[in-house]
């Protein structure tokens, strides 16, 4: 088993015959690999985090939402110049949290 971990070492060290020139091909790779990183994962996340803080500013008193721990809870009131909500929870249960842990807006349901 050593043996073949050890062919496999010298086979990544050798030099093929016709690899004159690679280095420009692993030079131009990095970039077009960090841009493909951004538009498959850092744009769209910043997207994500643009569109929940405006839902969190457009936030009111009596709507309903759901923290990032899963908590379900209507809104009661704000403290500290909005970066704390209050939530009530249960009757006569008012739980304060921080609002960057509004995670979203629970849609209201339709009456049947």
């Amino acid at each position: 088993m050593l043996s073949n971990f050890q062919n496999l070492l010298i086979l990544a060290q050798a030099d093929p015959a016709g690899a004159q020139g690679g280095g420009f091909n692993t030079l131009l790779f990095i970039p077009i690999l960090f841009i493909i990183l951004y538009f498959i994962v850092i744009r769209p996340q910043r997207n994500e985090e643009k569109k929940r803080k405006t839902m969190i500013e457009g936030l009111q008193k009596g709507d309903v939402v759901i923290t990032s721990s899963g908590i379900h809870g209507k809104v009661v009131e704000f403290k500290d110049n909005n970066e704390s909500v209050v939530l009530a929870i249960a009757k006569d249960t008012n739980v304060t949290f921080n609002s960057s842990t509004i995670l979203r807006k629970k849609e209201k349901e339709k009456e049947a």
